[in-house]
């Protein structure tokens, strides 16, 4: 009479397969999640520029912040942004009538730095599409791969092993 069962090849075999299709599937998972945080970053960046028009229509112009020209704009700015570029009172104050909360970037990915900036009447930026960007913008970074249109309303400024910086004019 002949046994019954697996030889230890076959159970080897069958693990290795199951293996494979769970690190595919777990490479296709953090890929749509990049994609997602990305698709929430253009959204909020939609929002921010929404918020400083009604602001131009409102007053006139937008926030002078009187210090230096960068400043945090999301609910956090982290890492190597937290510190270079603070919050500023006079641009939160602007954007408080049309922003009830502030956005917050989804952190994930190995960016080394994010949040969104906002740029007061800035000098001509060059971007890699060989264009310039002047006057004042925002910015953040994207995680690659990067395939939720690369930066939404933006354009790309500069890339990194595995980010994209995108700055976008508030007013054209």
């Amino acid at each position: 009479m002949k046994n019954k069962g697996f030889t230890l090849i076959e159970l080897l075999v069958v693990i290795a397969v199951i293996g494979i299709l769970a690190s595919v599937v777990m490479a296709s998972l953090n890929s749509a999640r990049g994609k997602a945080r990305n698709a929430r970053r253009n959204s909020d960046i939609k929002q921010l520029i929404s918020a400083f028009n009604l602001g131009i229509d409102g007053s006139g112009g937008l926030p002078n912040p009187g210090t230096s020209n960068w400043h945090c704009v999301s609910a956090t700015c982290y890492e190597g942004w937290v510190s270079a570029y603070p919050v500023n009172a006079t641009v939160d104050a602007y954007l408080a009538p049309y922003l009830p909360t502030k956005p917050t970037d989804p952190v994930g990915g190995s960016r080394g730095y994010g949040g969104y900036l906002y740029f007061y009447d800035y000098p001509p930026l060059p971007m890699l599409d060989g264009t310039s960007l002047a006057g004042s913008m925002l910015t953040w970074i994207q995680e690659l791969p990067n395939n939720t249109g690369v930066c939404g309303p933006g354009k790309v400024y500069s890339v990194g092993p595995s980010w994209v910086q995108c700055i976008a004019l508030i007013a054209p």
